[in-house]
């Protein structure tokens, strides 16, 4: 059962979970105890056969609303039914093995009233068990080029303007299963900003049972059609003129032989020229994050 109270919260929280048990309580407790008190919590059980409703249920916060899906329907199909019943200016994206720390939607939410351009904010994270914290890219034009290569944002780190995702009818696209959130924010660029925040603001947990880790295959093939769709949708490419193969080699920033140096350079330029026609890119990122990952691929060193 639903329950909502009469005024909208400032912020909702939408959490799927799938047989999480193990790091449930954990996550929930990040929710609850942040330092911004405005918000619902709004957890979509996809149809779970392990301890998760007993530890949901055990949880008695008035800021908690729960939906069971009937059947498991999936992680990003989850996520679409929690977001059209969150009623908060903001959607703050949140993952059932993560954990959020206690500043998080306090400094999302300053930020994004700060920034009424910016449609989604993204923060740095730090990864647990190992306690690295990669760095983000903050710089805006940088980071919408560097989304033609792969998604620079951390998933359960974002934030969501929910106003922008309803005008331009945004939400994850099911049909791309565990590349969605890449699709989401390679759309959302088109029509507003999309940054990072250089603030650790979430503990992202790695084990072997998370999607990125047990369906990686499945989720770089997704990824690469995004990465080909970018190239027709962005800069207006006809499919039959990319060299499929060996953009997605240079996007993924695997080895290329020597004998393909000539040909990978002159794609690079070809992309640029498309750029200049339709200006989607920043040119002067385009050209530098493209000349990085040439010398990657040729096995030079980064200078992006």
């Amino acid at each position: 059962m639903i329950n909502f109270s009469t005024r909208p919260p400032s912020v909702s929280v939408v959490m799927p979970v799938y047989n999480g048990d193990q790091y449930l309580a954990e996550a929930i407790h990040s929710i609850l105890n942040q330092t911004f008190p405005d918000f619902e919590f709004i957890i979509v059980d996809d149809g779970s056969i392990d301890q998760t409703c007993d530890i949901i249920a055990s949880f008695r916060d008035k800021r908690m609303v729960l939906i069971k899906n009937d059947i498991n329907r999936g992680n990003y199909p989850s996520r679409n039914i929690g977001m059209e019943v969150a009623r908060g200016k903001y959607i703050c994206v949140m993952d059932a093995d993560d954990v959020a720390l206690p500043l998080r939607l306090e400094k999302q939410y300053a930020y994004m009233e700060q920034n009424p351009g910016t449609g989604i904010c993204g923060s740095f994270i730090k990864v647990i068990p190992s306690g690295f914290c990669p760095e983000f890219i903050v710089d805006e034009q940088l980071l919408k080029v560097a989304f033609l290569a792969n998604n620079y944002c951390s998933h359960p780190s974002l934030i969501l303007r929910k106003e922008f995702l309803l005008r331009f009818q945004l939400r994850y696209n099911e049909q791309y299963h565990y590349s969605a959130d890449f699709d989401l924010c390679v759309r959302a660029f088109r029509y507003f900003r999309v940054q990072n925040i250089p603030d650790v603001l979430l503990h992202y947990r790695r084990h072997t049972g998370q999607i990125s880790t047990a369906k990686f295959a499945e989720q770089q093939k997704y990824a690469d059609n995004i990465r080909l769709r970018q190239l027709t949708e962005n800069l207006g490419f006809e499919t039959r003129g990319i060299p499929a193969s060996l953009h997605l080699r240079l996007m993924k920033e695997e080895p290329i032989v020597m004998e393909l140096k000539t040909e990978a350079e002159k794609w690079v330029e070809a992309i640029i020229r498309k750029n200049a026609d339709c200006h989607y890119y920043n040119e002067k990122r385009l050209q530098t994050f493209l000349g990085s990952l040439l010398d990657i691929c040729f096995s030079l060193k980064r200078h992006f």
